[in-house]
């Protein structure tokens, strides 16, 4: 008789534990991929400001170039 209990039981928990595990690999899932798209927009801003603060160094050391070097003189 006590078999047969701790058979139930034991079927139970097996099967709440599946149900469980499932549920929180299809949680896992859903934000790992919104990390991953998270993450790549990160990236995409880092990489367009990165550009337009070296276009900005650019233009400053031409522009010092310019002032400081004689235009015409020689």
């Amino acid at each position: 008789m006590f078999s047969l209990y701790h058979r139930i039981a034991t079927d139970r928990f097996e099967r709440r534990l599946t149900e469980e595990m499932s549920a929180l690999r299809l949680e896992m899932h859903q934000g790992f991929a919104a990390l991953r798209q998270e993450n790549a927009t990160t990236r995409v801003e880092l990489l367009k400001w990165s550009f337009l603060f070296w276009i900005g160094q650019v233009a400053a050391i031409a522009g010092l170039l310019a002032y400081m070097l004689p235009a015409g003189s020689g």
